[in-house]
């Protein structure tokens, strides 16, 4: 594998994750400044989750058998940019008007990430090996945005309550047409189903929940992202009643990315000492430690350095949890597994959890001991459910040389080369 490959692989995830980060963290302080209540908060961070769960799947069929995924990409960043550029531009203020532009925004660029790691595996010659630094450069460009929102929150003096956080859609805005432009330049990533017989949805995903251990991690996703709203609908609030300046509460969320930066570039080597199951454990107990000490008060440099935890969480579970499906999925229906993934994270999960977080703060301060103590149970009942029900043998992990799956017969095996991880399989799209 080329560093450049490396590079330019790392670059989209940088920008991918750039969009989001840009405006997720600060949007309930946003919407709490128009005066969106609550229950209505919750609604808009649900479309995400609503988007989530109704079109990845649909997408990674998609570049699965049909287009090209850059193409895609590139047509997905586009067209969030005008949606952006409305909702920053102010014309859109009240609750249903938000709710609808972050619908049909999310259920366009929902799809971005499973696609964006579909296909940088696909591009990768070892991605048991690369993946994790590669998906680092998002977290890098999550962290960076968060800085860039608050220096230009910072110089245009939008530092007060009441005044909303219009500049962070501005800047969410930028990084979306430059993702764009950006994917355009990627490798060509055709589908791999062409020349094989044509798998029906639910042909695909049966094939992909019959593979050992799949079902459980799902089930494991879908729960820990119930927990997931909490940190964005409930936490930015938190720090800045704790005496946080609003215009560094992206950059005190943000903290969070170092730690997962280093433990992603450290991630196969976890992988390959622990194993995936304690690999996943550590994922979820991070994060309810996190909860955990929010709910007894403490000072606000505890609840800023707690953040680090959220990093261990994104990389051990979320992270470990995508490489681990990419091996046991066969070769033709990665990018089907990795939305099968979204769809039970982003999508069902945070979908229950925006809901449940909504009506929680609808009833309880956001301070209040009751909105910690339900991401705090939901996540130990699921690391007990993890540590019983969870079986692994040395061909769950792909990258301990277990014996591989056959890719897909046809014209699509033949292809470029092929290089083998276990159960791994990534082909160069290139030539």
């Amino acid at each position: 594998m080329k560093l450049g490959m490396i590079g330019r692989l790392s670059t989209l995830m940088a920008l991918t994750y750039a969009v989001q980060g840009s405006f997720w963290p600060l949007l309930a302080v946003h919407l709490t400044d128009l005066g969106i209540h609550a229950r209505d908060r919750g609604w808009i961070f649900a479309t995400l989750a609503i988007a989530s769960t109704t079109v990845p799947l649909g997408a990674g069929q998609l570049v699965d058998r049909l287009m090209a995924t850059q193409r895609v990409l590139a047509a997905i960043y586009g067209l969030g940019t005008l949606f952006l550029v409305y909702l920053a531009s102010g014309r859109v203020t009240s609750a249903p008007a938000i709710f609808g532009v972050f619908l049909v925004y999310w259920l366009l660029s929902a799809p971005a990430y499973s696609l964006a790691n579909s296909l940088a595996m696909r591009n990768l010659d070892n991605a048991g090996r690369d993946f994790g630094r590669v998906r680092s450069f998002g977290t890098a460009g999550w962290m960076v945005a968060g800085w860039v929102v608050s220096l230009a929150m910072a110089a245009s003096g939008s530092t007060r309550a009441g005044n909303g956080a219009y500049e962070a859609l501005w800047v969410a805005a930028a990084f979306s047409a430059a993702t764009s432009v950006y994917c355009l330049t990627l490798p060509n990533t055709p589908p791999l189903a062409v020349g094989t017989r044509a798998i029906r949805l639910r042909e695909a995903g049966g094939e992909i929940l019959r593979r050992p251990g799949v079902l459980c991690v799902l089930i494991l996703g879908l729960g820990v992202y119930m927990t997931m709203p909490v940190n964005f609908q409930v936490i930015p609030g938190y720090m800045e009643s704790a005496g946080l300046p609003r215009a560094w509460v992206t950059s005190a969320m943000s903290l969070g990315q170092t730690s997962e930066i280093a433990l992603l570039v450290a991630l196969p080597w976890i992988l390959r000492r622990a194993g995936a199951k304690a690999t996943l454990a550590m994922g979820i107990a991070a994060w309810l430690v996190r909860y955990l000490s929010l709910a007894f008060h403490p000072p606000l440099w505890v609840v800023v350095v707690g953040a680090l935890l959220q990093g261990v969480g994104i990389a051990c579970f979320t992270v470990g949890a995508q490489v681990y499906l990419d091996g046991k999925a066969p070769g033709h229906l990665r990018a089907t597994a990795q939305a099968m993934m979204l769809v039970a994270t982003s999508g069902l999960g945070a979908l229950l959890g925006s809901l449940l977080v909504g009506e929680l703060t609808t009833w309880s301060p956001s301070r209040d001991v009751l909105v910690f103590l339900f991401p705090c149970t939901i996540l130990g009942a699921l690391l007990l459910y993890l540590l019983r029900g969870f079986r692994e043998s040395a061909s769950d992990v792909p990258w301990a040389g277990a014996p591989q799956d056959e890719p897909p017969s046809g014209p699509t095996a033949s292809r470029g080369p092929t290089a083998h991880l276990g159960h791994l399989v990534t082909e160069s799209a290139d030539g």
